[in-house]
């Protein structure tokens, strides 16, 4: 049973409810399933006492529970607001109970059970040819076959939002920065750990990392530098840490996100930044890439050298920022509702009186622009690559 590397501290939960607001003095709610479903075994806590009660066979792993556990957006606030030791076990947990649930049998939500198959057949959640995937690489676009830095892409950045992988590339290219991609990148794996299904009848998440790692040092890479940050948190935290003992998946290369590496360029006079673009926006901080991974200020930093750009802050910024609604699998798994919660998050912005929402994340991107346009609001969606490439003249 996986939940037995988490039995001794299942029970430790103290129901104090900090894990459904943001705390101590704002008591913003935070907690987007609790906020849809407002019952509290919605909430971080609440999954930790259904997930004892599945651990001490008090009840099993039938269908009645799916939402319970699948309709959560992983988005760590829980474990940021919790105020307990038990804080970094609450996802850990969620997963685990996720998984007992998918060696159970039981039926996921929407398309999730699809992410196996996906990415089995074509090393990707969308079910997009694995021979396409390069095929927004613009033709006159020459890398070399070896390189110290990988652009590891990702699956939403190459199949969904091109633009922002285009953007990369040509950001890169015009600050001179020597780098290579994966001739057969797969998918990070981040979609399979999430939802607990981490070894299906097509592939299993270990495999995907060993392969992504394999892949890597073909071409001699010391650094990883991704966009996504879903495949920033599987490369950094999920091969070395969260499941190395499932993935196999030790490795050596420095993993860093592109907001990271703009940041440092930027400092060092590596990137010039002359051309003015004069806009008002807010950005949004990934749940990956903040809460999951600490990475907070590299992507205001650069916001904030792009001259023209002025920063006006959501009132839940950096580790309280609301979600973009798609995590977890619930864009998969609940399309409508992951868009709703996506809405949420425009309209906070729109009472600032800004123009524009910037993440740094294609998914988040992906999401947000969903609302923006189911919801007709006037807001612009822009990646923080997208504002670097303006200014720059790239």
């Amino acid at each position: 049973m996986v939940l037995e590397k988490h039995k001794d501290i299942l029970h430790r939960c103290y129901k104090c409810q900090y894990c459904r607001t943001t705390g101590p003095n704002l008591f913003y709610q935070n907690c987007p399933s609790y906020v849809k479903y407002k019952f509290e075994t919605f909430t971080g806590g609440g999954r930790m006492w259904m997930a004892r009660g599945v651990s001490e066979e008090e009840f099993g792993l039938e269908d009645e529970i799916v939402d319970i556990l699948f309709a959560c957006q992983t988005c760590g606030n829980c474990s940021t607001q919790c105020i307990y030791p038990i804080k970094d076990s609450i996802l850990k947990i969620i997963e685990a109970t996720r998984a007992e649930a998918v060696n159970a049998g039981v039926t996921l939500p929407g398309r999730q059970r699809d992410f196996g198959v996906h990415l089995g057949k074509e090393h990707n959640p969308y079910l997009e040819p694995h021979s396409t995937r390069w095929d927004w690489l613009p033709k006159e676009i020459s890398l070399p076959e070896k390189s110290e830095t990988v652009y590891f892409v990702g699956c939403t950045s190459a199949y969904r939002q091109k633009v922002l992988a285009q953007d990369t590339v040509a950001v890169f290219k015009k600050a001179g920065v020597n780098f290579t991609i994966m001739k057969d990148e797969w998918c990070c794996s981040s979609p399979l750990l999430r939802t607990g299904q981490w070894k299906t009848d097509y592939v299993s998440a270990s495999q995907i990392a060993q392969h992504n790692i394999q892949e890597a040092n073909k071409t001699g890479a010391k650094k990883i530098v991704t966009t996504c940050s879903g495949c920033f948190r599987a490369w950094k935290k999920d091969y070395l840490e969260e499941y190395d003992w499932l993935l196999s998946s030790k490795h050596e290369f420095e993993v860093i996100h592109t907001t990271q590496l703009l940041e440092n360029m930027i400092k060092n006079g590596e990137i010039e930044l002359p051309n003015e673009v004069k806009m008002k926006v807010t950005y949004h901080d990934p749940c990956h890439l903040g809460r999951h991974m600490l990475v907070y200020e590299s992507p205001r930093n650069v916001l904030k050298k792009i001259p023209g750009i002025e920063v006006v802050e959501m009132p839940r910024n950096r580790q309280n920022s609301w979600c973009c609604g798609s995590g977890g699998g619930v864009k998969s798994g609940y399309g409508d509702w992951s868009v709703e919660v996506a809405n949420q998050r425009v309209m906070e912005a729109e009472k600032l009186g800004v123009e524009v929402i910037v993440s740094a994340c294609p998914f988040c991107w992906r999401n947000l622009e969903d609302a923006i346009n189911k919801y007709n609001s006037k807001l612009m969606m822009y990646d923080v690559i997208q504002l670097v490439r303006k200014s720059m003249g790239a």
